[in-house]
């Protein structure tokens, strides 16, 4: 009978733990570079909180702080924000001259494989051999709710995640 209310219990405990150890993994005063392609810096710490602005793959940060599993981040140019810490990296981001990376970790399929499953060569054989359109695909990615949209959206159905936001 014990084991039954105590394994609940664990597993509560472990998922509170996990869910706060990708924030920690990075202390106030640590550096960072954005590795992903756009990372949306918010008001405050939540993904509902309004975008103040974007940073660039590679922009390097100091981490401030660290509030509901957000990361908050000032930028070398002054920018200043919340990023959720999935969008940074303890390693830097070197970058050349055109903005390609001087260095990687994954090479270049790894990275199509990621961001979309396809590199050009393997899209325009799947669009040879089997007639297919990746437009509908671009138009997805190139498409996103404008911000004040989403905010009205939110304050309209009164949205709030846990923790107050």
């Amino acid at each position: 009978m014990l084991r039954i209310r105590t394994l609940p219990v664990l597993f509560l405990v472990l998922a509170v733990a996990g869910a706060g150890s990708v924030a920690l993994a990075f202390e106030r005063g640590d550096p960072g570079d954005v590795a992903v392609r756009s990372a949306e810096l918010r008001e405050a710490p939540g993904h509902l909180s309004a975008i103040r602005g974007h940073l660039d793959y590679g922009t390097r940060v100091e981490v401030r702080d660290h509030s509901q599993g957000f990361l908050r981040v000032r930028s070398e140019a002054g920018e200043e924000g919340w990023l959720h810490p999935s969008a940074l990296s303890r390693d830097p981001v070197i970058l050349t001259e055109d903005g390609d990376d001087v260095e990687r970790d994954a090479d270049r399929d790894e990275i199509a494989l990621a961001g979309r499953g396809f590199n050009e060569e393997v899209e325009e054989r799947y669009r040879s051999e089997r007639g297919l359109s990746f437009a509908p695909v671009d138009r997805m990615e190139a498409g996103g709710a404008d911000p004040e949209d989403l905010r009205a959206f939110i304050e309209q159905g009164e949205l709030h995640l846990p923790g107050g936001e």
